[in-house]
């Protein structure tokens, strides 16, 4: 079998090489990818071959000319934009939801409208069109609030906020800087939550769902809570794409899973399919909140796998990836056995750190960031241990260099939380990036309390 998975990310990476382990598959292509996946044992093969594609339209016709069996479309864009719709009408089948379905995650209020009316338990919220009008509510309220703009914004539209400047700025920062762009026209505005943070995933298949029998706990904070330094220049702890993720979570157990599907999954899925009348086929994440008294809350919901979250998983995940995709797509989820492996997986995120620019310095990610720095040592990891490259780029002369703030993922597994973690540091810390502007001096920054 031939499968295609669309996206560049190292959630698209991950996906590449999970369909790639599976015994019916013999040839997985990345569309556009990123030049990373050369650089691994499966691309060096040529198991997992990279089609820098962009246009939706012309990856049908690669999908049709090559007979793709199957495309997972991994990134949210693509989907806004309607890329298995088109691939559906060229007879492809696809993992990921119609560009229709898409709405559960690019409309904040509508999502939170339709949680509240079936009774899935989520924070009080209000939903704002006019800056003012959110100002003035978070000024009368009298407790802490998240700011969240409407729409896509790439994982990056929450804003945590400690008191009212907070809030204000937030709402300034959105609906009138528009840092998120047509995302920040409206506005959710949350009542903050304190708790451990959940990311559970659940197949859909159009009839039935398959809830992921473990979780994971992403880390979204761009730095860790003692480098003070970095948070004063930064302007305060800055929420961003994930910076790095352990699984299974420490609270998964039977009681809590059954918790999760009972009163949020199940609820959730019978209003897309029945309510809603959606035939709905691909991911939902939930991200929950579980707080000291045992209240579960939604907090978001989007329709594909987390980053990072889908990298650890897919390393305990030891049931066939395509097997699952193909159930997706003939509605036989209810047919599927989840086998998971005993290991603890932890996912450490390399970033652009500080760096010498032509004039002055960049800031590092999630501020100002440098590119084209050479990654260096990849050869020194260890034997299974998995790299997944991000914001990567190739450079005629250099070879691998970095191009995006995340450029990617080291993961480790082993029998305990604190081996995998001890594997993923020992293993981040050989690598480099390297700064040309600084007489090579490393420019690669990790969060070091990933899994604690």
């Amino acid at each position: 079998m031939k499968v295609l998975v669309y996206g560049s990310g190292g959630r698209d990476h991950c996906l590449s090489d999970k369909y790639g382990d599976s015994q019916h598959v013999d040839k997985v292509f990345f569309a556009p990818g990123n030049p990373g996946v050369s650089y691994t044992p499966k691309g060096k093969r040529g198991l997992i071959e990279r089609i820098p594609i962009k246009d939706l339209n012309e990856i049908a016709d690669f999908c049709v000319d090559r007979n793709i069996d199957l495309v997972d479309v991994g990134s949210e864009n693509p989907l806004e934009e309607g890329l298995v719709d088109i691939l559906n009408e060229r007879g492809i089948r696809t993992v990921g939801p119609k560009k229709e379905f898409v709405r559960l995650e690019s409309d904040r209020a509508f999502t939170d409208d339709l949680l509240r009316k079936i009774g899935v338990p989520k924070p009080e919220y209000r939903v704002f069109d006019d800056p003012a009008n959110a100002s003035e509510y978070v000024r009368n309220i009298g407790y802490q609030v998240v700011v969240k703009a409407n729409g896509l914004a790439a994982g990056k539209g929450a804003i945590v906020c400690d008191d009212v400047p907070d809030a204000e700025a937030a709402i300034e920062k959105i609906m009138v800087k528009k840092v998120f762009g047509e995302s920040g026209n409206r506005v959710v505005i949350e009542e903050r939550k304190y708790g451990t943070e959940i990311s559970f995933f659940a197949y859909l298949d159009g009839m039935h769902v398959m809830p992921l029998k473990t979780f994971a706990q992403d880390y979204k904070p761009a730095f860790d809570p003692d480098d003070k330094e970095l948070i004063d220049h930064f302007g305060g702890n800055l929420n961003t794409g994930g910076t790095g993720c352990y699984c299974p979570h420490k609270l998964v157990s039977p009681w809590l899973v059954n918790r999760i599907i009972k009163e949020i999954v199940n609820p959730t899925v019978n209003a897309i399919y029945n309510d809603l009348g959606w035939a709905y086929k691909g991911v939902i994440y939930f991200g929950l909140n579980l707080d000291p008294y045992d209240r579960l809350d939604v907090f978001e919901i989007n329709v594909r796998h987390g980053d990072p979250e889908w990298p650890v998983i897919a390393r305990k995940l030891s049931t066939d990836l395509f097997e699952i995709g193909m159930a997706v797509w003939d509605g036989t989820l209810d047919r599927i056995t989840q086998v998971w492996n005993k290991q603890h997986y932890v996912d450490v995120i390399g970033m652009e750190g500080r760096s010498k620019a032509s004039k002055g310095w960049n800031k590092g990610y999630p501020g100002r960031y440098g590119k084209g720095h050479k990654i260096l040592d990849l050869d020194k990891i260890e034997k299974g241990v998995a790299i997944f490259f991000a914001g990567v780029d190739e450079n005629p002369e250099k070879g691998l260099v970095t191009y995006g703030g995340r450029a990617l993922h080291v993961i480790a597994g082993d029998s305990t939380l604190k081996g995998a973690r001890d594997k993923a540091y020992r293993n981040i810390e050989l690598l480099a990036f390297e700064d040309h502007n600084n007489n090579g001096a490393n420019c690669l920054r990790f969060r070091k309390t990933i899994g604690l």
